[in-house]
């Protein structure tokens, strides 16, 4: 009975834990698809030709910032690392795994897209 018990409270806390595990992932998918939806909004907003820094786009960033914390500003900060390490490549003719996926055709979105892999 006791083994029964003890056993009943293991396979409760592994439950438990692995709740917590799969809550946190989809946390975590969240956040990612938030913030390339982001970026994919601010180049939109490039594209069309809209003021850069405007009121509605900083108050986008700030809740962003607000809602994911600092981990937002450093990935985005390491999506531009990535970005600029791919127009490194382009320049040189150094081929990329993104280049090999999206082709050399690819739009900005598929880019990021492909980039923000979440």
């Amino acid at each position: 009975m006791i083994k029964n018990i003890l056993s009943a409270l293991r396979q409760a806390r592994i439950d438990n834990e692995l709740q917590e595990i799969l809550t946190e992932g989809n946390r975590t998918r969240e956040s990612a698809n938030t913030i390339r939806e982001f970026l994919l909004k601010v180049l939109q907003e490039d594209i069309d030709g809209k003021e850069k820094f405007n009121d509605e786009i900083l108050q986008e960033a700030a809740e962003l910032i607000e809602e994911l914390g600092p981990g937002a500003f450093y990935w985005m900060a390491d999506i531009a690392v990535q970005m600029t390490v791919l127009a490194q490549c382009a320049l040189r003719d150094i081929p990329t795994n993104v280049e090999a996926e999206l082709g050399k055709d690819a739009s900005a979105a598929e880019i990021v897209k492909c980039v923000v892999v979440i």
